[in-house]
């Protein structure tokens, strides 16, 4: 049988990569590095997906996702909305 190189998410928990995943996509859309993505940061992370979102639909996504409605998005919340 073939030995297959391991690489480091082979040594990982179960679910690391998707967090991995979740910090690197979280990283991208937090522009300021505050550990926050603010509305606008996540309307222009949104327009740099699909050019043809609306200002309205920004914030229905924006609102979904910040479920405790602070006006902003804590990892936590990305994390969760990315597995839902």
């Amino acid at each position: 049988m073939p030995h297959k190189d391991r690489t480091t998410l082979d040594y990982l928990h179960p679910g690391t990569e998707d967090r991995v995943r979740a910090r690197e996509n979280f990283r991208l859309t937090d522009a300021d590095g505050n550990q926050q993505i603010t509305f606008v940061e996540f309307a222009a992370f949104m327009t740099d997906l699909d050019p043809e979102m609306t200002a309205d639909e920004h914030r229905i996504g924006f609102d979904e996702i910040d479920t405790d409605h602070d006006g902003v998005i804590s990892f936590e919340e990305f994390r969760a909305w990315l597995q839902s």
